[in-house]
């Protein structure tokens, strides 16, 4: 016989059973739900989903070809640190998609703000000075880290948006910072420091270093350019300001260019046609005479040089000494052996 209490089990188990199976199911489906929805949080952080709309490619080829492909995800830079600023960009995200469908979107925009506080969380540290010129720590009190490093992330071209038909129309580069006045020097390459610098009004030096020893202003040598090009300066500038005479040069006070012709291309001796010869040259002990001109010609090495002496009738004139004929010196001959006549020519 049973009891009450068994009677009262054998009611309540059907019912019992089925709150037990629903709540299982609903777990289930809950589980199933929580997966799907941390495996697409997971899947949408990456990259790669961002392509899934085509108006993304040129900026995920541009990312894929930058320094940040193999460092940060786009996420990094474009949504703040937390699982809770990702969930809560979740909508802004999904209003995206829906633009994806009913707009027709063009860029670029330039409207995307990336807080310095992104790019301060994998760069704790950065370096104050940059070569003997650049004050890191000057420049980030004038802007925002994106002011001087927009494209780091991916560098876009209007091109890249063109070829992929999403280039917005009268599109062009970014606007210039207020207040600024820039300029680009002519031939220099661009550069992001012309945003803010008016690089016709400032001297090479206030940027770049000379890898030599100073020798006044750069753009004195220098064409600027996608390469800096050595441009050799005219004749008014200091020769010794930049070269140093060779060891065997001959002593003189002469300027470079009295001899030498052809700056920058060639430094090839040209002799001066100067007949000053001692400026440049010194007289070998018992050397006869002061007019080098007599003997020497420019043409001819001064150590391969002889003496074209005039000829006599009745010796020669290595017959007897010098002074025999030159008593007062080489510029007039008196002959001590004849009366004081000079010789006569044959």
């Amino acid at each position: 016989m049973k009891s009450a209490v068994d009677s009262a089990s054998e009611v309540r188990s059907p019912r019992a059973g089925r709150s037990r199976r629903a709540w299982i199911t609903g777990s289930v489906v809950g589980a199933v739900l929580l997966a799907l929805l941390g495996g697409s949080l997971v899947y949408t952080e990456r990259s790669s989903f961002c392509p899934a709309c085509h108006e993304m490619q040129p900026y995920y080829t541009a990312w894929q070809a930058s320094g940040h492909a193999s460092e940060a995800q786009c996420v990094d830079c474009h949504v703040d640190a937390g699982i809770i600023a990702h969930l809560a960009h979740k909508p802004t995200a999904l209003k995206e998609v829906w633009d994806h469908f009913t707009k027709d979107n063009r860029f670029p925009n330039y409207s995307v703000a990336v807080p310095d506080g992104r790019c301060v969380r994998c760069h704790p540290k950065v370096v104050k000075k940059i070569g003997a010129r650049f004050d890191h720590a000057l420049h980030e009190k004038k802007g925002r880290c994106q002011d001087c490093h927009a494209i780091t992330g991916h560098l876009v071209t209007l091109e890249a948006l063109r070829t992929a038909g999403i280039l917005k129309e009268g599109a062009g580069m970014p606007a210039i910072p207020t207040g600024a006045t820039p300029s680009t020097a002519a031939g220099h390459k661009k550069v992001v420091c012309q945003q803010c610098h008016d690089q016709a009004k400032m001297k090479c030096s206030q940027c770049h270093q000379a890898p030599h020893d100073d020798r006044g202003e750069c753009s004195d040598c220098h064409k600027t350019g996608e390469k800096f090009v050595f441009v050799h300066p005219s004749t008014a500038v200091d020769c010794a300001s930049c070269h140093k005479k060779p060891a065997k040069h001959p002593a003189t006070t002469a300027s470079c260019t009295t001899c030498h012709s052809g700056g920058g291309k060639s430094w090839a001796f040209v002799h001066p046609k100067s007949t000053k010869c001692a400026d440049c040259h010194k007289a070998p002990a018992n050397h006869y005479g002061t007019d080098c001109t007599r003997c020497h010609k420019t043409t001819v090495p001064f150590a391969n040089a002889t003496l074209n002496h005039p000829r006599t009738a009745e010796h020669s004139y290595r017959s007897f000494a010098c002074v025999k004929c030159h008593p007062s010196g080489y510029a007039t001959a008196s002959c001590t052996c004849h009366g004081g006549r000079p010789p006569s020519g044959d």
